[in-house]
């Protein structure tokens, strides 16, 4: 590619992005505008903080806390620039290879134009002067060994960068398989989520919990008061100490040196071995005097980047050329899935609340999107729950059944998103039932009905596991299953409400509300601080009367919690088909509005 081809081609890039500007209008130019004039600010912050942070705080750091600083801007790196490729998973090319196949064109011009572009972003515009500034600030107060920051640098950004167009070309190929590309992003987020919430797992898991902590502090104290008394000598009190501290896996106090000790050597090792701590492990060798480590981490990221660039390359070629498609078209086609799910009848009620109910929970388990959304409350309850385990307490018995509705209130909390904009995820679909010769309150009973088996099932679980923890009376534990089934119900009766007042348009493979109207945003604000929380609160009424009644002596033989629980829910399940009339003819009224949002065209 000659240079008046690639003068062309960075001529026709600012031309896209002047039209994409000018398409968004002058709210899109002001936004674009002020985050341009942010980025630089940034960048002048953060190169200036290095700088200072380098020169003059790091001037007498030893080499283990230049590791640490630069394992920690690693870290921090990273977690951000996988949070923009989760947005992002599927970038469109500004400058798109397949287009431009039959002109006399170097397609890897092309691709290299393309991946020079995926350098403008966030994260790199923070961190990139971060390092530089720190790098310089380094060199000034360290000497010249320190210069060897520069190329590692360069190659970490290269192998990032690089190793992100790979994977996203890889995402390309396997989206063109159809069936395939609904689960895509839901693992991705998934993965993302778990790695995420990997550090705060590991870190409540390895701790020792605050009961431990509490019955060390206890025998040490014994300990204390028989050394004072001279019933044992400072060599048995040495070793009975080191026994307890090794009994309930607490460090012995004051021996942070040595753990900060073991801590670096852990990193060290950490960072030696993981590619992306190369350069962390090679500031600190150039910290010590060492020139072979910075320049092999330098030349290694730089070999994953340039092996990373040459696939992404051949697998963009193979998707623009059609092998990919071509392959799939060409392979024998699997049966298709069997229809009788969607065949079978609920009992109990109408066939059009039934066939709705079906349907949509056919949906919800193969949408991307209510995937991610269902698996909100798993991952909520794997890291609070764990969190609290670890905190060493033990609630008393009246008060356990709390655990369980404290975590049931997570959970529909987490379903929110997903039953409070029912309509939103239906999109174009909502059509069907607009035209469909079914009454409106059968297809609110059978949006409600869908949703039943997650939250439901969800709350079943968390019940059993709080039982297996913290065991609760046999009526206790009953009481708590009737309070969650009328918190479903009375969950149910809001979300529809909210649903048909609050809709919002939901983009298809997105969590982002397409389009948000500001009084649409402003009631599902209202709901998420405001109207869940006080109507859960209601609900939970027969267990605040039962534990009034047990701290003040009266009726503690009689089951009061669980009988309160039962008429409760009897009454919630006889005053719910009267509500789902109610909003029958409100989802008849609003239906038209409705449909102008859920179908309005996302771009």
């Amino acid at each position: 590619m000659n240079w008046d081809h690639i003068r062309a081609l960075l001529w026709l890039h600012s031309r896209l992005y002047r039209n994409r500007l000018r398409r968004s209008g002058t709210g899109g130019v002001i936004v674009e505008a002020l985050v341009s004039i942010m980025s630089v600010v940034l960048a002048i912050a953060f190169f200036s903080a290095g700088l200072l942070v380098g020169a003059l705080a790091m001037k007498k750091a030893s080499p283990n806390a230049v590791l640490f600083v630069f394992d920690g801007i690693v870290a921090a790196f990273f977690f951000m620039w996988m949070g923009e490729l989760m947005l992002e998973l599927q970038r469109t090319e500004v400058l798109s290879l397949d287009k431009f196949l039959h002109l006399p064109v170097s397609p890897s011009g092309l691709f290299l134009i393309n991946y020079v572009a995926s350098y403008f972003c966030l994260s790199i515009n923070v961190f990139l002067p971060a390092m530089l500034g720190i790098s310089i600030g380094l060199v000034i107060s360290k000497g010249a060994s320190m210069l060897l920051l520069f190329p590692m640098m360069a190659a970490f950004f290269v192998m990032i960068t690089a190793l992100t167009h790979q994977f996203r070309g890889w995402l390309a190929s396997l989206m063109e398989n159809k069936r395939r590309r609904r689960n895509i992003a839901t693992i991705a987020t998934l993965v993302f989520v778990l790695i995420s919430q990997l550090p705060n797992i590991i870190m409540w898991g390895t701790r020792p919990g605050v009961g431990a902590e509490k019955s060390a502090r206890q025998e040490i104290a014994k300990l204390d008061r028989s050394l004072a008394g001279k019933d044992i000598d400072a060599l048995e009190y040495k070793r009975q100490s080191d026994e307890i501290y090794k009994k309930y896996g607490v460090r012995r106090p004051g021996s942070n040196p040595a753990r900060l000790e073991e801590t670096a050597r852990t990193a060290a090792t950490v960072s030696l071995i993981v590619p992306l701590g190369w350069i962390a492990y090679g500031a600190m060798s150039s910290a010590q005097g060492a020139i072979p480590p910075p320049l092999l981490a330098a030349l290694g990221m730089l070999a994953i980047g340039t092996l990373s660039l040459m696939r992404s390359y051949r697998t963009t070629l193979l998707l623009c050329t059609g092998q990919f498609t071509a392959s799939q078209e060409a392979a024998p086609e699997v049966g298709k899935p069997s229809a009788a799910f969607l065949e079978k009848s609920l009992p109990w009620i109408s066939e059009h609340a039934s066939a709705v109910a079906v349907l949509n929970f056919r949906s919800l388990t193969r949408a991307p999107e209510a995937k991610m959304l269902l698996m909100t409350p798993i991952s909520m309850m794997l890291v609070f729950g764990l969190m609290f385990l670890r905190t060493g307490m033990t609630p008393p018995e009246p008060m356990r059944p709390l655990v369980a509705f404290g975590i049931m209130t997570m959970t529909l909390f987490g379903l929110t998103q997903l039953a409070g904009n029912q309509f939103g995820f239906d999109r174009s679909g909502f059509r069907a039932y607009v035209l469909a010769p079914a009454s409106r309150e059968d297809i609110l009973l059978g949006k409600n009905l869908s949703i039943l088996p997650f939250a439901m099932g969800f709350g079943i679980i968390e019940v059993v596991l709080v039982q297996l923890v913290y065991p609760m009376r046999g009526l206790d534990f009953l009481g708590v299953l009737f309070e969650i089934g009328s918190m479903v119900l009375v969950y149910c009766i809001l979300t529809n409400f909210l649903s048909m007042i609050a809709p919002l348009a939901q983009a298809s493979g997105s969590l982002k509300p397409a389009k948000p109207r500001g009084m649409a945003l402003v009631f599902q604000l209202l709901f998420f601080f405001f109207i869940y929380p006080a109507t859960t609160a209601i609900t939970l009424l027969p267990f605040g009367i039962a534990v009034l009644l047990h701290f003040g002596d009266w009726l503690t033989s009689f089951p009061i919690f669980l009988v309160l629980a039962l008429l409760e829910l009897a009454v919630l399940v006889y005053i719910y088909p009267r509500i789902l009339k109610v909003q029958g003819v409100l989802l008849q009224t609003r239906e038209q509005k409705i449909l102008e949002v859920v179908t309005s065209r996302v771009e």
